[in-house]
């Protein structure tokens, strides 16, 4: 009867490495989450004429202070009700403005277009102009200091870091390791194992 040869027990790395690894687990897994939100914000945009619009004044404070990020979609100015918010621009070269809206009346100068009177909630007047425009961007919902964490993302220092540590967390996860096993001394080393079909000396057999 053959004594079979088992294999010796390997044992994981140590802690800090373990941590290590799972820390660069946790990393892509967070990428990959970043990713399809952008793919998602990308599909959005194209699909439904949803946009992002960040908060760079407190003109609309309390409700969407300074850094809030807000999504916006196309339409067609007449379309707007008082109470709503939109982003308009008066001209191609000019700031567009995100601002409540006060009025909507119909613009005799243009067919479907629309005079639009706006208020910052955080204003004592409305803005001293008329918006004259075809269309507009109403604000579908918004998130508190999301823009200023999209805005500080976009940073040329941040790119470059982000993509250098990127690099370094796909290259520690993915490079190849040499198992270790621990040494025990209740299993016999390599060199002194029995070959596959012999016993070793000293070893009885059953008749």
């Amino acid at each position: 009867m053959q004594t079979p040869i088992q294999q010796r027990p390997r044992f994981a790395g140590p802690p800090l490495k373990r941590l290590v690894g799972r820390a660069g687990s946790w990393g892509l897994t967070l990428l990959a989450v970043l990713g399809v939100a952008c793919i998602a914000s990308v599909i959005a945009s194209a699909l439904f004429s949803i946009s992002f619009v960040v908060f760079r004044t407190g003109s609309m404070e309390p409700a969407y202070p300074v850094g809030a990020l807000a999504a916006v979609r196309d339409v067609p100015a007449s379309s707007l009700k008082p109470g709503d918010v939109a982003t308009v621009q008066r001209t191609a070269a000019s700031v567009p403005v995100t601002h409540r809206v006060v009025s909507v009346k119909p613009d005799p100068a243009s067919a479907g277009g629309a005079v639009l009177i706006l208020k910052g909630d955080a204003n004592s007047a409305e803005d001293p102009v008329e918006y004259r425009v075809q269309s507009a961007r109403k604000m579908l919902v918004a998130v508190p200091a999301a823009g200023s964490v999209v805005m500080g993302l976009r940073s040329p220092t941040v790119l470059g870091t982000s993509s250098v540590l990127l690099a370094g967390l796909v290259g520690w996860v993915f490079w190849p390791r040499r198992q270790q096993v621990a040494p025990d001394a209740g299993w016999p080393a390599e060199d002194q194992a029995a070959p596959a079909g012999e016993v070793p000396c000293g070893t009885s057999t059953l008749p």
